[in-house]
């Protein structure tokens, strides 16, 4: 397959943004599969640009890691569904083109979990840690603690704009439209703005500052009466990598087959 180039002003990586429509579970999948390729970029370097191996959770570490019942009930069902996410993009002749996320995801309880994503999605991959540097092993595993999908898409929003880890602050402004769009609310969904911001943001940024390292807080701007728009800041000022968080994302495996 031809090379697909990235731009380097691309606001918003599409496969991060292809996650609005995902519920928790899916998106604990893509966050596993996205520390693992974070996890073989730090230990085989540029062997890497030929593609990255299958991530493969044996039976036992699944359950640790999917403690609640449910979700691996569910688990089965969800890797079918991202089976055939997609994400459409414009080639160099600005042609658009589909691509598959992932080439294998699949469980089963007596050989556990295996993802592996498309050599297409290579472009993408490198994008969040090269030129989004903010998607760490520490953003990483905090951010599969939340389990609200707003709050998941807040930070991962925020996350794509932190360029390196001694920024304290991190300020950004969306207005209500396009914050809608982030968070795939329709807009016929909490047409209160008091309800939105109680349901939207005001929920989920409290689960973020009780269960992350990071405090995000908000602004809200207004043309006369109205609000037009939210302006989000994150302080990472106690952002600590050596903090000893629940290892969820140490995964034990198997060889590759």
């Amino acid at each position: 397959m031809k090379e697909l180039p990235l731009p380097r002003d691309c606001q918003i990586n599409p496969m991060i943004d292809g996650t609005k429509q995902m519920n928790i579970l899916e998106m604990r999948l893509f966050w596993l599969a996205l520390d693992d390729v974070r996890t073989q970029l730090a230990t085989r370097g540029g062997s890497c640009q030929d593609g990255f191996d299958a991530l493969r959770i044996l039976p036992g570490q699944v359950k640790r890691i999917f403690a609640n019942g449910s979700y691996l009930e569910r688990l089965a069902s969800a890797c079918d569904l991202l089976r055939s996410w997609s994400i459409d993009w414009q080639d160099e002749d600005e042609d658009d083109v589909i691509y598959k996320v992932f080439r294998t995801i699949g469980y089963q309880p007596k050989d556990g979990l295996t993802i592996k994503f498309n050599p297409s999605m290579q472009p993408f991959l490198l994008d969040l840690y090269y030129e989004r540097p903010g998607f760490e092993k520490c953003s990483l595993a905090q951010l599969f603690q939340l389990s609200s999908a707003h709050a998941v898409h807040l930070l991962a929003w925020l996350l794509q704009y932190r360029r390196t880890r001694r920024r304290e602050t991190l300020t950004r402004y969306i207005d209500v439209n396009d914050l809608r769009c982030l968070l795939y609310i329709e807009a016929s969904q909490y047409p209160l703005m008091a309800e939105f911001k109680r349901r939207v943001l005001d929920a989920p940024i409290r689960e973020i500052n009780k269960r992350t390292q990071y405090r995000l807080s908000y602004e809200a701007t207004k043309m006369g009466r109205k609000i037009t728009g939210f302006t989000f800041t994150m302080d990472c000022s106690d952002l600590d990598a050596s903090t000893e968080l629940e290892e969820i994302t140490m995964l034990e495996r198997t060889s590759p087959r």
